[in-house]
């Protein structure tokens, strides 16, 4: 009960910063914006802004993983802040700045999966929306399969599938990812084709998908 109090109540916060944060931005008080989100940060995640722009997600996940309560829903708040600096820095015309931040928030929510599978599912579906940000710049392959990963978890198969063939191209059809397309192409098999059909990829595709990959791997 007590931590889905605190859930809650970051839930709450998290909505009212988006509110006013994005109202600052239309307004042009960019600096205030700022510091209502490392307002936010130092106050739920514990670090700013500054530490943040220092450092790599690996070292700002020890930082946050020091602590043993709550660590998904700070890396919820992380990511839904970082999402907002990424905002303003596509605002402000700073693509490596809105780059950075919106690969931190991708980053961000994806720990916050793997450490609770029952967070709320909005919060997929805002790093879907990070995804859709990042898709046409070069990053790293570990962000790949992340964006394939939350993809599939936000039911748009057909951008799983893009993705797992961008990545194929880009891994010379790495066995190991042609392996994890094939679990990719079975779990939706065992899904209803009605949902199939909303994911933009009906049990043909499916099961073409899965022939393909076998195909590469001289099946």
């Amino acid at each position: 009960m007590i931590k889905n109090d605190y859930m809650k109540e970051i839930e709450n916060t998290l909505t009212l910063t988006n509110e006013e944060v994005r109202k600052d931005i239309v307004n042009g008080d960019i600096g205030e914006a700022k510091e209502k989100i490392n307002k936010k940060l130092k106050a739920i995640v514990g670090i700013d802004i500054g530490t943040i722009d220092i450092f790599s997600f690996s070292s700002i996940e020890s930082f946050i993983g020091k602590e043993t309560h709550y660590n998904a829903e700070k890396f919820i708040a992380f990511g839904s802040l970082m999402k907002l600096q990424g905002l303003i820095g596509d605002k402000e015309n700073n693509e490596s700045a809105k780059i950075q931040y919106y690969e931190k928030s991708l980053e961000g929510f994806y720990k916050a999966y793997t450490e609770d599978d029952e967070i709320n599912e909005k919060y997929l579906y805002e790093a879907a929306e990070v995804a859709d940000e990042l898709i046409n710049y070069e990053l790293s392959l570990d962000l790949d399969k992340k964006i394939f990963r939350i993809y599939e978890l936000t039911n748009r198969f057909d951008r799983a599938e893009d993705t797992l063939f961008y990545i194929l191209r880009k891994t010379d059809n790495d066995g190991s990812i042609i392996l994890e397309g094939i679990k990719f192409y079975n779990r939706l098999k065992e899904k209803d084709y009605d949902e199939l059909a909303e994911g933009n990829l009906p049990i043909e595709e499916v099961e073409d998908g899965i022939l393909e990959l076998e195909r590469r791997l001289g099946l």
